[in-house]
């Protein structure tokens, strides 16, 4: 519904996720970007988010509710939250919209409860056990959620299973442990542990990916509903998942199409602005393991297939696997927590000696050069140098070359209408990847040769890797996330 304070909707274009860090004791050196804030300071309030496309039909606008940290600019999802587990949580919220709303951890037992218009929520919360977990507006489920109203809570447990390598989990099973345990001292995962890291990469390597769902139309009806009430929530599902299919969906007779989802996002992203984003697309060496904390904020089931390597599903809504299995798909149901622990071994479709992924003697391709490290690959111009030739504005010769870098492999949803956006554009919808930008385990090969281009974006991200910043430990069982673009530190 409309704010309290009537006023235009906030405006913007499609940014990074911002990360708050809490906790006193964390120690950073932050990037330029980052804040020193005291506490959790939320408004309830909406927006106009400007999605992936634009035309003339359909402007590729939608209407948010959304959780705006009083120190970063608007965006849906809230801003990713770290904490170690046990520590307090200073925590306030302000209702700015015009019908009750919550800020909760469901699977943390915690919530405001409903915060009345206009009003005021402060106090404290203590999370008592680790992992990925979503916080949302648990009220009218599932409409003020899907409004945008939710976002990625992290909680680092305070220590692991002792002499043995740390894992994302406080009770890790044994199949989970030795897994962990293997990265980075096995000869089928040469390189670094998950826990380690170097000038070159940080430890504890984390992804967060919250899916989710927009309709134009629909959210807007439910922006403009009678002030005061809640939007009924069957007729949200009904016409979100069920709204008839419209052959002439932006017909003048209908504008706006129908009901269901248009757009498909990971952390607010999608299309080119999330695959190239080094904040939801891992951009990492091989023998460098991840772990990609998936949160499904949607009603939609994702299929989430990762090209490039197999991974490890670790974690299932809070229960650490008890035989983690090596798959290239796993389904992600609404409100599923799921970890996949990639590896980030050499990819299988590179022949050598050895077998699938194995870091052994490549073979020799056609033209009598190894198959790894690809050089022929790197070598390769598109178009080809000298071939194309541009101007610029004062009249200088510009070679429109550009080297064919990195390894760059998809992430998409076997959900296949998630792919699109405004209804078909493909493939603009909820995507991602992994790009390989160098390799441990090859001598001479850390970093790969990259297009100017991808290393000038990658750089101006406050490194070559993927934008993290130097962090150091607190002494605790796992030093605090790498500070990124617009993240900020709480003490």
């Amino acid at each position: 519904m409309k704010g309290i304070n009537r006023r235009q909707f906030i405006q913007y274009g499609m940014g990074g996720v911002a990360a708050l860090v809490v906790g006193s004791d964390i120690l950073f050196r932050p990037t330029v970007h980052a804040q020193v804030v005291q506490n959790l300071n939320f408004t309830i309030t909406d927006a106009i988010k400007e999605m992936v496309t634009h035309n003339q039909v359909n402007t590729a606008e939608c209407y948010f509710w959304i959780y705006k940290e009083a120190t970063l600019p608007p965006e849906s999802p809230g801003p990713h939250l770290f904490v170690y587990q046990g520590d307090t949580v200073g925590l306030s919220v302000t209702n700015g919209l015009d019908e009750p709303h919550a800020w909760s951890v469901p699977d943390l037992g915690f919530t405001t409860g409903p915060i009345a218009p206009g009003e005021t929520w402060s106090g404290t919360f203590t999370p008592a056990i680790s992992g990925a977990f979503l916080y949302y507006d648990d009220l009218n489920a599932p409409v003020n959620r899907m409004m945008g109203l939710h976002g990625a809570l992290v909680v680092i447990p305070q220590a692991g299973v002792p002499d043995h390598n740390p894992t994302p989990y406080e009770l890790p099973t044994p199949g989970v442990q030795k897994l962990f345990d293997d990265f980075g001292s096995t000869s089928h995962f040469p390189g670094l542990a998950w826990h380690e890291g170097d000038a070159l990469t940080p430890a504890f390597r984390r992804f967060i990916w919250v899916t989710h769902e927009a309709s134009p139309k629909l959210f807007a009806e439910v922006g403009e509903y009678p002030a005061g009430l809640d939007y009924p929530a069957a007729q949200f599902m009904q016409y979100f998942l069920r709204d008839p299919f419209q052959i002439h969906a932006y017909h003048t007779d209908n504008p706006g199409g129908n009901r269901v989802p248009q757009y498909f996002t990971i952390n607010g992203q999608s299309g080119h602005f999330a695959h190239n984003s080094p904040y939801v697309t891992p951009m990492i060496r091989v023998g460098e393991p991840i772990v990609i904390h998936i949160l499904n904020a949607g009603l939609w089931t994702h299929s989430m297939h990762l090209h490039a390597n197999h991974f490890y599903v670790t974690s299932v809504n809070g229960a650490p696997s008890e035989n983690p299995i090596w798959v290239d798909v796993y389904n992600v149901e609404p409100m599923d927590r799921i970890d996949y622990t990639v590896p980030c071994m050499r990819p299988p479709d590179i022949p050598n000696v050895g077998g699938i992924g194995y870091p052994v003697t490549p073979q020799t391709s056609v033209n009598g050069t190894p198959t790894w490290p690809p050089v022929e690959e790197f070598n390769r111009y598109h178009p080809g140098i000298g071939q194309i030739i541009a101007k610029d504005m004062h009249g200088n010769d510009i070679d429109l070359a550009e080297r064919q870098s990195p390894l760059c492999y998809p992430m998409h949803d076997h959900s296949e209408p998630s792919q699109t956006a405004q209804g078909g554009n493909y493939n603009c919808g909820l995507i991602s990847g992994i790009y390989f930008v160098g390799d441990r385990n090859t001598p001479g090969w850390h970093d790969f040769p990259l297009d100017h281009e991808f290393e000038m974006m990658l750089k101006a991200r406050g490194t070559h890797v993927y934008g993290c910043s130097e962090y150091s430990d607190s002494g605790k069982g796992e030093p605090a996330p790498p500070v990124m673009e617009e993240e900020m530190i709480m003490e």
